[in-house]
């Protein structure tokens, strides 16, 4: 009798655990799907602000509803940004292409990855704080200088890349110069062994003359987007306008 019992409280444990196992997946999946429901929403909603009107963002609201949208501006801001990063690159792609055809295979390296991340937020953002002179001047030439350093005393590796990225940004963040494409830097001065090879010289050339230039560029497309602004609907305005005439 006591083993009867006794088998009938263990199946019955056995079906109760069953039960609540049970439950959990229950309760788990429908979770889930709440969860990706939720990101579909999110999505669709994402979506229809993008195609409601034609703004220039840096970022979207955080949440449906919300009204947190980062550096909203006009359509021409993109416009202008398009422009002035093709006449930016096109003229430092002319230089590189020029550097090779003089000097061919003893060239020194030119064009610098992490001129396309400066490109971005030199064109893409207005008034961008790790665009300032003070963090582009100091926030390159100290990442330039750790790698430089670091790389000369103990080689390339991947333990001298980690040391150069955190020994900058912690530079750079005591200085009060963040520059985020100087993290770029300072990588591609330890993985690339071209970069490597120019030693000091990479402090200043080819990445401090390049960005100051893009810089330059970026001045003059603020300027630009400040003093012609203008949405997709007067561009429809204004071809509508001059077809009507015709």
């Amino acid at each position: 009798a006591r083993a009867r019992f006794a088998s009938a409280g263990l199946k019955k444990c056995i079906h109760s655990r069953r039960i609540r196992g049970a439950v959990v997946v229950v309760v788990a999946a429908r979770d889930g799907k709440e969860r990706v429901r939720d990101v579909f929403a999110s999505v669709l909603d994402r979506a229809r602000c993008v195609c409601g009107d034609s703004k220039s963002r840096v970022a979207l609201e955080s949440r449906a509803g919300a009204k947190d949208a980062v550096g909203e501006r006009p359509f021409s801001d993109a416009v202008f940004g398009f422009v002035f990063s093709m006449l930016a690159f096109g003229a430092l792609g002319m230089v590189d292409e020029s550097i090779k055809s003089v000097y061919g295979a003893r060239a020194a390296p030119f064009m610098c990855g992490s001129w396309a991340s400066l490109s971005v937020l030199a064109f893409g953002v207005v008034d961008a704080p790790p665009m300032r002179l003070w963090n582009v001047l100091v926030g390159t030439v100290c990442s330039a200088a750790i790698a430089t350093a670091l790389v000369g005393a103990c080689g390339a590796s991947w333990q001298t890349r980690a040391l150069s990225l955190s020994l900058s940004t912690a530079f750079m963040m005591r200085l009060g110069a963040i520059h985020p494409p100087a993290g770029a830097l300072a990588m591609i001065i330890v993985d690339n062994a071209a970069f490597t090879s120019l030693g000091w010289t990479a402090l200043a050339y080819p990445a401090l003359v390049g960005s100051l230039f893009i810089v330059a560029m970026s001045a003059a497309c603020q300027a630009a987007k400040n003093s012609f602004e203008f949405e997709w609907s007067d561009v429809v305005d204004a071809i509508g306008g001059r077809w009507r005439r015709r």
